[in-house]
């Protein structure tokens, strides 16, 4: 279990006060702003005033256990057997790739397996699996491919990986990412807890110099991560553990890979979300799921607005229905952690009503003005994440962050909607 290090408040570096006093400085800025801003539209409307005081402190909540997270539960030394499953459909140019750096890891290769699928690729994908399992081959590492003639699902091929495996640790890599060579070490000490069922790794934008979108989600990554599955991870609920690099104990999981691999919504067979519905399982059977920072890894995301828009309409559908799934048993963690969730659930689905009220119902048509007291509120919260990130990153430039959390906190905020209406569409949900 990861635990609170209050040392770490003494940590500070001369070079970073400048920084540090900036950052939390913004921080008595947002909650005065949510504080005065939930006071006076409380005058107005009960609802908007609860949202703003759950907002503030959520997103403080999750800086403060981010900031705290910490965890001396493993041991370095621990070297269980370990399977790569890795599904692909059309990945001819980064499968290849992917598979090397497994043989690249930092690992005993006689520890070390390849599963590698092709799910009913028309590119040259196969071909390429062959080649790098030739070359893996050369090195001690076995890799064993299959091929599928008909396209059958990313779920499915992590599902035949599974009960194929002769492994201990299952780690799934989707086929356009790329660990780290000690990223595997670094996900399985921790396994040296019979408590744990998932470990999340760190995951950062391989192709984030593109273009302008695919920085911002570099930007996006790296707080997902460092803050939220971070804060997550004290009380050993990582809601997703995500398919760009994430280890599983096989004993835990095997039980129930059927079940998870037929899981149905609302009469309708899920082709989507397959990584959050397994982590969802592992935390419903009672077993944790952390997150790992100093397992590195490297993934390809969407390039264009197309792209972008129906992975996260994906990922706001599964969002949808595995959040429902999880009031189930969230309410049996940690009091802390359950609370939060909860929490989160209100403000997810209350955010476009919220933004409706705050910027078209209540200017228009109660208070005659600018909503300045909301507008300040987000201002300020996709300033703290972005101080947050320039803080890390000290090369970033300063308008990419708060125009990325912009483009997040308010363009997307229609997505869930849509997700809402199309919940039941699996189109997009196969690879």
């Amino acid at each position: 279990m990861f635990n609170f290090n209050f040392s770490q408040f003494k940590n500070f570096k001369v070079k970073d006060v400048g920084g540090q006093f900036l950052f939390f400085f913004v921080l008595y800025l947002v909650l005065l702003v949510k504080s005065t801003g939930s006071y006076f539209s409380a005058n107005h409307n009960l609802i908007l005033s609860i949202y703003s005081i759950l907002f503030g402190f959520y997103i403080l909540s999750r800086f403060l256990f981010s900031y705290l997270y910490s965890n001396k539960n493993y041991d370095r030394n621990y070297e269980p057997s370990v399977t790569f499953v890795v599904p692909a459909k059309n990945e001819e140019d980064n499968i290849a790739e992917t598979i090397r750096r497994f043989r690249m890891a930092d690992y005993p290769k006689e520890k070390m397996e390849v599963i590698a699928i092709n799910d009913g690729s028309t590119d040259g994908t196969l071909e390429q699996m062959l080649l790098i399992k030739k070359e893996c081959e050369n090195y001690g590492l076995a890799v064993q491919v299959l091929d599928w003639q008909v396209n059958r699902g990313k779920r499915a091929g992590m599902a035949e990986g599974v009960k194929l495996a002769k492994n201990e640790i299952i780690v799934f890599v989707d086929s356009d990412s790329f660990i780290d060579e000690k990223c595997v070490r670094e996900l399985v000490k921790y396994f040296v807890n019979p408590k744990l069922g998932a470990v999340s790794g760190h995951t950062d934008v391989y192709n984030k110099d593109q273009n302008m979108l695919t920085r911002m989600q570099a930007l996006r990554y790296f707080v997902a991560f460092k803050i939220y599955k971070s804060a997550e991870s004290i009380f050993g609920t990582v809601t997703c553990c995500p398919g760009c690099c994430s280890a599983y104990r096989r004993e835990y999981i095997l039980p129930i890979i059927d079940e998870w691999e037929n899981q149905t919504f609302l009469g309708v067979k899920c082709t989507f979300g397959d990584d959050r519905s397994l982590t969802n399982v592992v935390l419903r059977e009672g077993y944790e799921a952390i997150y790992a920072e100093e397992a590195k890894a490297a993934t390809v995301v969407p390039d264009t607005i197309k792209k972008y828009t129906k992975q996260q309409n994906r990922w706001k559908k599964s969002w949808v229905r595995e959040t429902f799934l999880a009031t189930k048993f969230m309410w049996k963690k940690n009091p802390l952690a359950a609370l939060s969730f909860y929490i989160y659930i209100f403000l997810g689905f209350a955010s476009p009503f919220i933004f409706i009220n705050a910027m078209i119902y209540f200017p228009f048509f109660r208070t005659h003005a600018l909503p300045l007291a909301y507008l300040g509120g987000l201002g300020l919260m996709l300033l703290l994440h972005g101080l947050y990130y320039k803080n890390h990153n000290k090369n970033s430039p300063w308008f990419l962050p708060v125009l990325a959390f912009w483009f997040y906190a308010v363009m997307l905020i229609w997505q869930l909607p849509w997700a809402l209406v199309t919940l039941t569409d699996t189109r997009w949900g196969t690879r």
